[in-house]
């Protein structure tokens, strides 16, 4: 918890102002209005077209040649950004790099500094630094998960994993009981480290993606159900029932028992097919706007407060089905609604946004009374500096009164995810993208050659 004096900083404020003068105090009210703007919102316009038509390659290239426009405060975001546009291009090691710089700034802000946090009660939030959602820095070690595993690095995924595991251990501890976030654990991520741990193969490997798919399992019975209406993915099911009959009777029992109508594929059975992941990053996730509300303060004035929102983004394309060699088709299930999950987890504290705003903008009020009753002590028979006073005083509260709206704006309002078993040899996968209508459009996914024992990630993105 930070505290500090609101009369040492409305007393250091008034003085500063006093030296400026009337012109002067315009604009450097003024500029502390403008304290926190953001203009890379305008960046995502052109973004979204470049991704709705695939050219990730270039959107990377745009974001770092528009690298100024995110600003300081906002570089984490801007590494994020490009993070993503490059794993969508297939650029990984150039994806794990801008997302490995993010992650560190982002582990960097858990100490924040005191003057920062007392000047942003001046302004508003924008001013800070932006540190990341709870669920943000774990999709961070997610997609740097992906990117290795891509890259054909399953050990480097699997420090990946353990990050994951680490994160929401902390975040489940972090909060005291009237503070609790939302998000606390990830029934996808907990996937996906299982799936990287069986990867490895050795019998810890293995005792490790038992534990995570059963982790895993548990949220999606409990929180993702309740609150997304997301169950257990069916290559989750299949992947506990795999790892539970190496742990022993009693383990395949459990599993057994949750999901009854999975049949069960052995390690050793696996080991003679090759496995196949499906990765579908879907639509376009939520974007925050401002509310603004007024409170009364103890002199019966009113103030405005601001706070944010999150706005769900319509898109057409809304599933998929994997087909190859004839077989029956696959169609991928819900594993990941990260969008909702970002409008839950910013509810659950909106409590906590709302008291500190209100706080921000009663301080700010009583700054500029206490301004308006210096000028005016001092320049009785001055109407016009009395009015100049209340006229500067009164832009300044509310051209700051902005809400934070920054956020991972690029990040997909869902993941969805399959699975496929099939014989070592070629194999040529096609893709149906669906809506509530039916097919929208297919894709050819090409032709892979799959050995025995292998697994294999196959990602899909679609925005539109």
């Amino acid at each position: 918890m930070i505290f500090f004096s609101p009369s040492l900083h409305k007393d250091a404020h008034i003085a500063s102002l006093r030296m400026l003068g009337g012109r002067g105090i315009i604009v450097g009210l003024l500029l502390l209005a403008l304290v926190g703007c953001a203009p890379h919102q305008n960046l995502y316009p052109r973004l979204e077209s470049l991704a709705a038509s695939g050219q990730f390659q270039e959107g990377a290239e745009y974001i770092k040649a528009n690298a100024k426009e995110y600003g300081n405060a906002n570089r984490v975001i801007y590494l994020l950004d490009l993070g993503v546009y490059y794993h969508y291009a297939g650029k990984y090691e150039e994806s794990n790099q801008a997302l490995d710089e993010a992650e560190k700034l982002m582990d960097a802000m858990f100490t924040k500094s005191i003057s920062a946090e007392a000047g942003a009660m001046l302004t508003n939030d924008l001013s800070l630094p932006y540190e990341g959602e709870d669920f943000e820095k774990v999709t961070v070690n997610t997609f740097r998960a992906l990117n290795y595993i891509m890259l054909g690095r399953p050990d480097e995924a699997q420090v990946e994993a353990r990050k994951v595991d680490s994160k929401l251990v902390y975040f489940n501890t972090k909060y005291s009981p009237n503070e609790k976030n939302a998000y606390t654990e990830d029934a996808f991520a907990r996937m996906l480290t299982g799936i990287v741990f069986e990867m490895g193969g050795s019998r810890a490997d293995l005792n490790d993606a038992y534990i995570s798919n059963r982790q895993a399992a548990q949220t999606y019975r409990t929180a993702f159900i309740q609150r997304y209406g997301v169950g257990a993915p069916t290559a989750l099911k299949e992947n506990l029932l795999s790892t539970a009959q190496f742990m022993g009777p009693d383990e395949l029992s459990q599993a057994k028992k949750l999901f009854p109508d999975v049949p069960l594929q052995t390690p050793a059975q696996r080991k003679q097919t090759a496995t196949v992941y499906f990765i579908h990053f879907v639509g376009r996730g939520p974007v925050k706007v401002e509310d603004r509300i007024h409170v009364r303060t103890l002199e019966g004035d009113q103030v405005a407060v601001a706070f944010p929102r999150y706005v769900r983004r319509p898109y057409q394309i809304t599933g998929s089905r994997v087909t190859t060699d004839g077989l029956p088709p696959l169609t991928l299930d819900d594993g990941e609604p990260l969008g909702a999950i970002a409008v839950e987890n910013l509810q659950s504290r909106i409590g906590r946004i709302r008291a500190k705003a209100i706080a921000r903008a009663i301080l700010k009020y009583n700054i500029n009374k206490k301004f308006q009753e210096e000028v005016k002590r001092q320049n009785k028979d001055n109407d016009g500096a009395q009015f100049l006073a209340f006229l500067v005083g009164n832009i300044y509260a509310n051209a700051t009164e902005k809400a934070d709206l920054r956020g991972w704006q690029t990040l997909p309002d869902r993941i969805l995810v399959g699975r496929m078993s099939l014989p070592p040899g070629k194999h040529r996968f096609q893709v149906e993208y669906l809506s509530g209508q039916g097919t929208i459009s297919t894709q050819d996914m090409g032709e892979f050659d799959l050995k025995a024992g292998s697994t294999r990630f196959i990602p899909l993105f679609t925005i539109q």
